[in-house]
């Protein structure tokens, strides 16, 4: 299931430049958070700053506390959280050199897991999970670079998936891909809400009114306003988020 997360006071640094000033933010569990803002102004900073990504730069910095289901991400082994918190990137990353099988499994044999059997199975689940598994059943030792832009994304959740997160980051997942493609992701996320905590950063405003229960709207690395999407898409409380949603900037 998915797991709350409580954040606060949480600043950070790239060198001298500040990305985020003070957010102090509730995320639900099982639900889809999207995070939505103009460039530059932090989102991905944010999602980063939840599976400790951020601080893997060189001259990054971290302030605050993030709470993850009642224990600060910090007191945690970075690869240990990074199980519960999966990650799905704005471009597709298979890996080059595996077959789509051993692409969904890699970080299961990371975690030290040689059961074919259990590998076997923890890969079918996954795909299906990930809706993708009647679509690769039979080339399951083909590349993971042989499938489409739309199945390799699907194939990097699968990937996220079959270490159990609790939850899962996505960074702008679909902006690369075609209308058909997006949906596709789009209906898996709707789907797999009821077993995790979905935050998705995305420029798209449709599609976080589409998917999200709520969302956060973020401003020169400022939270300036978090709320039920369909409240924050028809009666924001401040005028820098109205002014965004209806395009008057960003």
């Amino acid at each position: 299931m998915g797991q709350s997360l409580s954040v606060r006071k949480l600043e950070a640094w790239y060198g001298s430049n500040k990305t985020l000033k003070g957010i102090n933010m509730e995320i639900d569990p099982n639900q889809v958070t999207a995070i939505i803002g103009p460039s530059g102004c932090g989102k991905s900073t944010f999602v980063r700053c939840i599976n400790r990504m951020h601080e893997t730069l060189p001259g990054t910095k971290v302030k605050g506390e993030i709470i993850l289901d009642g224990e600060s991400i910090y007191d945690q082994d970075p690869v240990a959280l990074r199980k519960m918190v999966g990650m799905v990137f704005q471009k597709a990353n298979p890996f080059p050199s595996m077959s789509i099988y051993e692409n969904v499994v890699a970080g299961l044999r990371l975690n030290g897991m040689k059961s074919k059997q259990k590998l076997l199975e923890s890969a079918e689940k996954s795909l299906r999970m990930a809706a993708l598994w009647d679509e690769v059943k039979d080339r399951l030792n083909y590349s993971g670079m042989s499938l489409s832009g739309g199945q390799q994304q699907r194939l990097c959740i699968a990937r996220a998936l079959a270490v159990e997160p609790s939850v899962l980051l996505m960074d702008e997942p679909a902006s690369a891909l075609d209308p058909i493609a997006t949906t596709h992701i789009e209906e898996l996320i709707r789907q797999l809400k009821e077993n995790y905590t979905i935050l998705i950063v995305t420029h798209n405003m449709q599609q976080a009114a589409r998917i999200a229960d709520s969302t956060a709207f973020f401003l020169n690395g400022e939270l300036v306003e978090h709320g039920p999407t369909s409240e924050i898409f028809t009666n924001p409380h401040d005028k820098r988020t109205e002014d965004y949603i209806t395009g008057r900037f960003g």
